[in-house]
């Protein structure tokens, strides 16, 4: 009985250090960039006076735009791009999976390099124009939208859901809007949060191009009032959090409330 019970304590005490491992950086942040600057108590002065700042709302609504570009163009090429290939070449997903953990492999410097030499004579907006960022976020988030989309594909039998559409009579574009997407309804929001999440803590590729956007503005307002900046980007992160959190609460819900359908096109 003892036995078993010392790898439980030797498991929680684990647990434990790895809680406090990651929990004192975020506490010791907590502390600096919500403290006053001659001690005295706690305040979220530093926090207004980040807001107010002259160029706060632009690049958040920049950043924000971005985001939700990166989101929809990942989604449209990566959801697309799955199925098919479970459905027509399931030999060639490990090749997948191997390309799209090439970000993690390529610096973003690296990255910006090359576009700037393949894209300067041809396309010269992508370098100047702020939507340009797009592209170069998607290769960047492509990671966590292929392993979150994909995770979901396998969750399901695509097969057979596929094959009772098109028996119904549905188009291929019926079938992955009307049925596929539905019961991977969860994990296409894990993979948009996951997106805008990079792109809005993304830094090295917007400050290397000189675009102006939220996390270059938090970077040169950590030079002048490192308090305000430190607490809003705590305050990001745990907006993440919770982002994440109420996807995780929503993928519980429904998985309890039911499995896939096909009833869109019984009428």
């Amino acid at each position: 009985m003892s036995g078993r019970r010392r790898p439980k304590i030797g498991l929680g005490i684990f647990v434990f250090l790895c809680f406090l491992f990651f929990l004192l950086p975020f506490w010791s942040a907590a502390r600096f960039g919500f403290s006053k600057p001659r001690g005295g108590g706690y305040t979220f002065q530093s926090v207004r006076d980040l807001i107010h700042g002259p160029d706060f709302g632009t690049t958040l609504w920049l950043s924000f735009r971005l985001a939700v570009g990166t989101t929809v163009l990942s989604l449209l090429l990566v959801v697309p791009t799955l199925a098919w290939l479970h459905l027509k070449v399931s030999k060639l997903l490990p090749a997948a999976e191997l390309v799209s953990v090439l970000p993690y492999v390529v610096p973003a410097i690296a990255l910006v390099s090359g576009a700037s030499k393949a894209f300067h004579s041809a396309w010269p907006f992508i370098l100047i124009e702020p939507i340009g960022l797009i592209p170069l976020y998607v290769i960047v988030a492509l990671p966590f939208t292929y392993r979150s989309i994909d995770n979901g594909i396998r969750a399901v039998d695509l097969k057979t859901l596929t094959e009772a559409s098109r028996g119904l009579g549905a188009s291929w574009t019926k079938t992955l809007t009307a049925v596929i997407v539905p019961n991977i309804i969860t994990s296409l929001l894990g993979a948009a949060f996951l997106t805008m999440a990079v792109v809005l803590g993304e830094y090295t590729i917007s400050s290397l191009l000189l675009h102006k956007t939220f996390p270059v503005y938090l970077a040169l307002q950590n030079q002048e009032d490192p308090r305000g900046a430190t607490a809003m980007g705590l305050m990001s992160i745990l907006a993440t959090w919770m982002l994440l959190g109420g996807v995780s609460l929503l993928g519980r819900r429904r998985k309890g409330g039911g499995g896939v359908t096909v009833s869109a096109f019984q009428r």
